[in-house]
């Protein structure tokens, strides 16, 4: 549990502020939904708002498979370091659309939400190449 205890802080945390991200969302959406036909038509800001926290709860849910998985795999410490970090970079994708939406969705606001995928795909690669080094009976270590 070395490794992995703060993907586990930083995963629970963030269903939590995602959570009450959606909830805040929900309260609010009658202020700011516009209908058309029986469809709701967001706004550019608003649907930012909601990227941010439909994406959160993916990465929170990334951040706390990979604590829990990754002490398991039989991996170098510095490979599961990099996928822990990237796990925790993950959450810059929907911090990145959270900040776009609240100011004001601008066409020029810069495309961090990359160091996030790009951290995604660290962690993702990670748990996958520790997957299949595990043994064909598939237990892992303990």
């Amino acid at each position: 549990m070395k490794i992995g205890k703060w993907n586990l802080v930083v995963g629970g945390f963030g269903l939590l502020i995602a959570a009450f991200g959606g909830i805040a969302l929900g309260f609010t959406f009658d202020q700011y939904a516009v209908s058309e036909n029986r469809e709701h038509v967001l706004s550019l800001v608003r649907f930012y708002l909601r990227e941010g926290h439909s994406h959160g709860m993916p990465m929170a849910l990334l951040n706390l498979i990979f604590g829990l998985a990754i002490d398991r795999l039989e991996l170098s410490d510095r490979f599961k370091r990099i996928g822990s970090i990237g796990a925790l970079l993950a959450f810059v994708l929907p911090l990145s659309l959270f900040l776009k939406g609240a100011f004001g969705a601008p066409d020029d606001f810069p495309p961090i939400g990359l160091i996030g995928i790009l951290g995604f795909l660290a962690a993702a690669i990670t748990l996958g190449v520790g997957a299949l080094r595990l043994p064909a009976g598939g237990k892992a270590a303990a």
